[in-house]
């Protein structure tokens, strides 16, 4: 198996220290001549690792200041993965409020996907249900699974009501820190128990996003069923040159 380039082994040893918990979110990294002499390299080496996870959005850097690893309650990252906007194109900030949360027994796929056999005895998952809104109207419902063993107590006040992401709070409140997520879009009949918080007959058609988030190293951490209302909305990505 080749070798990999020399900048992205370092990229990996420093997920790895960022995986451990060695630098929380807001924490500043050592300056690069301490990572070069860390791992053995030259600066330009860790300047090459370091572009890349800042790329990514894992690490920022702050003029005279540093390079900090990432938190989700940044402004200018608070919803990074929020690809909803008006039907005008305006992108606003969406409001959440918190419906259900209930402990449950994981699915076959739940426990393939979030390979549960790794928390031990905690096999279980959280069921959360919100709602989001743009400009004080729903506009979607969100089904959203994570694993006991990764989020601990997950409690009401942990996932409160309100305009920060919950990877914020899953961040700031459980130390899971939501690095990229994948999803696939179709358009589905809205269930009996959806169509009244979208304020839709049931069987009407909405826009369905399936998706799965992942912290370091490529594990999962969340899958999220959401249900939006494209009478008030559109789905809209930007996506940046690899350049």
């Amino acid at each position: 198996m080749p070798r990999l380039p020399l900048y992205k082994e370092v990229k990996e040893k420093i997920i790895q220290a960022l995986a451990s918990g060695e630098w929380s979110p807001g924490v500043k990294l050592p300056v690069e001549r301490d990572l070069a002499h860390r791992y053995n390299v030259g600066i330009a080496t860790v300047r090459a690792a370091v572009g890349e996870l800042e790329t990514t959005g894992i690490l920022s850097r702050k003029q005279g200041k540093g390079t900090f690893v990432s938190e989700h309650a940044n402004q200018s990252r608070l919803y990074r993965f929020f690809n909803l906007v008006r039907k005008d194109g305006i992108r606003q900030t969406p409001r959440r409020e918190f419906i259900s949360l209930r402990k449950d027994r994981a699915t076959l796929e739940e426990t393939e996907l979030f390979r549960l056999s790794r928390y031990g005895k905690q096999q279980g998952v959280f069921r959360l249900r919100i709602t989001f809104s743009l400009e004080q109207k729903t506009v979607g419902v969100s089904d959203i699974t994570v694993p006991i063993g990764l989020f601990g107590r997950m409690t009401k006040s942990g996932v409160c009501d309100g305009s920060l992401t919950l990877y914020a709070l899953y961040q700031s409140n459980y130390n899971v820190n939501v690095i990229s997520v994948s999803a696939d879009l179709s358009a589905e009949a809205v269930p009996a128990d959806v169509a009244p918080l979208l304020g839709l007959k049931v069987g009407s058609s909405v826009l369905m996003i399936r998706r799965k988030a992942y912290t370091y190293a490529d594990i999962p951490v969340e899958l999220r069923s959401s249900w939006v209302n494209t009478a008030e909305c559109k789905f809209h990505l930007d996506q940046g040159s690899s350049i």
